[in-house]
Order: structure tokens, then sequence, then C-alpha cells
């Protein structure tokens, strides 16, 4: 099952097997240069790849003792891995990409990220190597742990204050100039906002989506319709569908649905 034909997004297919599913991430697992929907499957733990070849088990059970899971190219071979937090030590793991699956996980984190939310990966300083951004559970503030190709390096404050008011944090290249961008939805209004990076930092915020976000969930950004913008996928909880808002220049296309079962 292709998740991008020609420059559109195909529809992901519906089954019993794909009700209830979280922790989606959005990113190229099965090495064919076209971004994958993976999510954790609530009901049995197990962790599930939509990609080229249909929907294939990658990872068995346990994955529901998981949060914050993201994607991104982290140790430098080329191959797209996942990272993500235990829930019961608070350690950060990557579980490097094989180009086909993953292998075994390496510990990047050693304790406390379960006070960290909304992590996200993406290249942020331009470098080629995938950083890791998350909130503060208790500063509210933004922060940037630079990729160093084999882990992580010291964290830079890239927001002071405030982010606990957002959720579903995504990073994303709108701009398309190699860097990766935030968007998040403000909780109190419902609209979704893009922070473009600079490279250092992020520039003053712009509406990208006017109300009605806090009904979308398990947002992830990537490059799923095969252009040059990054793309935004995401779960209406209502109905719980799952759909793709094409990215342009300056924000969001009309969304199209490809999930067609409970997500």
């Amino acid at each position: 099952m292709a998740l991008v034909a020609g420059g559109t997004a195909a529809t992901v297919a519906a089954s019993a097997e794909t009700t209830g599913m979280g922790e989606i991430v959005v990113t190229d697992l099965d090495g064919d240069a076209f971004d994958d929907v993976v999510a954790v499957e609530r009901s049995t733990g197990k962790l599930w790849l939509y990609g080229g070849g249909g929907r294939v088990e990658i990872g068995t059970g346990g994955w529901n003792g998981m949060h914050d899971l993201s994607g991104g190219e982290f140790n430098g071979d080329g191959k797209a891995d996942l990272v993500g937090v235990e829930e019961a030590t608070g350690k950060l793991w990557l579980y490097p990409g094989t180009g086909r699956g993953l292998s075994g996980r390496v510990e990047i984190g050693t304790g406390g990220w379960n006070g960290m939310h909304d992590l996200s990966g993406g290249d942020f300083n331009g470098d080629g190597k995938a950083d890791l951004v998350g909130v503060e559970e208790a500063t509210g503030k933004l922060w940037l742990y630079p990729g160093t190709g084999s882990g992580l390096s010291g964290r830079v404050e890239i927001g002071s204050g405030g982010w606990n008011g957002m959720h579903d944090l995504v990073a994303m290249d709108l701009g398309d100039d190699g860097k990766s961008d935030v968007a998040a939805v403000e909780t109190s209004t419902g609209k979704l906002w893009s922070y473009k990076g600079t490279g250092t930092g992020l520039e003053t915020r712009v509406e990208i989506g006017s109300g009605a976000w806090n009904g979308m969930s398990d947002l992830a950004g990537g490059d799923f319709v095969k252009s040059e913008h990054d793309d935004l996928v995401g779960v209406e909880t209502s109905s719980g569908t799952l759909f793709v808002y094409p990215g342009n220049a300056t924000g969001l296309d009309p969304r199209k649905q490809i999930g067609t079962a409970d997500w």
C-alpha cells in the first residue's frame, strides 16, 4: 500500500486492525524515499508501519509503555530512526532504523524525560543531523537538543515560557529552506500556529489554522505527498479519521482523508 503516488496522498486502508492507533510518526522507515506512517496499536502495544508494502508490524508489544515517539535521522547512517521516552524510567531511547524496520534500542537520555512533553524531531540548525525539541513541563520552556550524529548534545532554550499552553507540537519545514519550523496548537483558542526556524531559534509566530484544531490529535509532520514542503498528518478526534494537510510556502492546503478506520 503506497502512501504517496504521483504527488498525491493515497488512502491508508481501513481494517479492524487499525482501530485505536496512537503516537503517530511520519518518517521514511522502509527506505523507499517516501515518508510512511508509524503508529502504536493501543489494544496490543504493537508498533505498525504503514508504507509502500502495506501494514507491517515492526515492534512486538510493549510500545504502550513509550510516549512522545518521534522520527528523524539521529545516528548518521542515512536511515530514519525513532526516538521515544520510556514511561517507567524516564529514559530517552533511540531505535536505529535498518531501512526495513528497527534494530536494538540505544539509550541517549538518562532519566528525567518524563518531565518533557511534545517531543519532536527535525533539523533545526540546518547541519543535516536530526535534533529534538520539547517542552519542559515545570517551566513551560521550549528546548532544543542538537543532534550530534550519534546522540544529542546540551540543550538550548528557544522558547521562554508559555509552551504548556500549546499542544501537539510538530517539527516540519514549511519554507523549504532546510531548517525545521515548529507548528503547534494553542489550547485556549484552538488555533494552529507556525514558528519559523532561523537555524538558532524561532521567529514570531504566524497563524496557519483558525480555530477547531483542539479537535485534532496525534499531529505529525513529514513529506507525505512528496512535494518541496512538509505536510501535516493528524486524527480528527470526533470521527477517528486520519487526514493529511499538504504544506505550501505559507501554510497548509485543504485537508485530504487518508485513513478510513477509527484511528
